[in-house]
């Protein structure tokens, strides 16, 4: 690996414990513990359920849906802690190989500077612009989240791979934006149900997030399948030749 490669991945560590330092730190911490722990243990099993996209060496999973949710509904500590979780499950549980702890925390440290930056933003919408519309909201959560976590991952693929930012980013992203924006929008019924149903009911939107994981699956085994290139007649015809 490149030296400027592991800088960079020594600045965003380093970037990921400060975020995580300074969320875990806020005394804001909700006061309902079976709605953090529900919250908590299903963004745990989402993280199970794993997208490998084209260009990709790590994986997407549905959790980030509830993480959005936290982003908007609950408060930075708690949306840290299912976002960190929720990574820490994705890297080790059905890995083929089992990641390095530097590739772990780089994961958590993208995710966390993702996080914080998201809340922030809506943070700014909530209390500077006075708009707490649910759909505004998730719009800036979805998109801040997204933009800074591939930016962040593809940033060090750029300095393995020494091509250019822009490149990398769509050969890595480009398949997973719509499957963030339609993330998103399960989020925003969620958010938009907790605050006039509870939070209990909306739970019962989430799976449908898990048809759009295995549309997407059945998909980019699809594209995976066409990708692969097709054997010649002629060699075809040689085969059948000698093996008769």
């Amino acid at each position: 690996m490149p030296d400027h490669a592991k800088v960079y991945i020594s600045l965003v560590s380093a970037a990921g414990i400060a975020a995580m330092a300074y969320a875990f730190l806020d005394p804001l911490w909700s006061h309902d513990i079976f709605r953090l722990c529900t919250y908590v243990l299903l963004s745990l099993v989402a993280s199970c359920l794993k997208l490998r996209l084209p260009g990709l060496t790590g994986t997407l999973s549905i959790g980030f849906v509830l993480v959005l949710v936290a982003i908007s509904e609950f408060t930075l500590p708690e949306a840290m802690l299912m976002a960190c979780a929720g990574v820490l499950v994705q890297c080790l549980w059905g890995a083929k190989t089992r990641p390095k702890a530097v590739q772990v925390l780089f994961s958590m440290a993208a995710v966390a500077v993702s996080v914080v930056l998201a809340y922030w933003c809506t943070g700014i919408i909530r209390f500077r612009l006075r708009a707490d519309s649910v759909s505004i909201i998730l719009a800036v959560a979805t998109t801040v989240y997204f933009v800074a976590n591939s930016l962040l991952v593809s940033g060090v693929l750029s300095l393995v791979k020494r091509e250019p930012l822009g490149v990398v980013w769509q050969q890595c992203y480009l398949y997973a934006f719509p499957y963030y924006l339609l993330g998103g929008a399960v989020a925003g019924l969620m958010a938009a149900s907790t605050r006039e149903f509870g939070w209990e009911l909306p739970l019962l939107i989430f799976p449908v997030m898990g048809l759009v994981y295995l549309f997407y699956r059945f998909y980019l085994a699809r594209m995976e399948l066409q990708s692969v290139p097709a054997v010649p007649a002629a060699t075809l015809q040689a085969v059948k030749v000698r093996s008769a």
